[in-house]
């Protein structure tokens, strides 16, 4: 019983972290297609021309992806680590 259990928590955990990943690939999808469409017409602020939309949603949508590659990697392998190391940077 307990280990069906485990094994159900696990590959829910998985397919939460699938959809994390997918997510963050939707972000960077979204932030390179903002990047080559809008050039830097939507660049935030005039004094830093790098921060514009575009750069912003590829950084979140690559941490993001990290993320949920981590947290996918440490359901599947059952890595105390991996998955410490996901919920630190869902924590922060």
């Amino acid at each position: 019983m307990a280990r069906g259990c485990i094994c159900c928590v696990k590959y829910m955990l998985f397919l939460f972290n699938l959809f994390f990943w997918l997510g963050g690939c939707g972000l960077l999808g979204v932030g390179v297609w903002l990047s080559v469409s809008q050039g830097s017409l939507a660049t935030l602020s005039p004094s830093f021309p790098t921060l514009s939309a575009s750069n912003l949603i590829i950084t979140l949508g690559t941490v993001v992806m990290v993320t949920g590659f981590l947290g996918c990697l440490g359901a599947i392998k059952e890595n105390k680590c991996l998955l410490l190391l996901c919920l630190i940077l869902v924590v922060f």
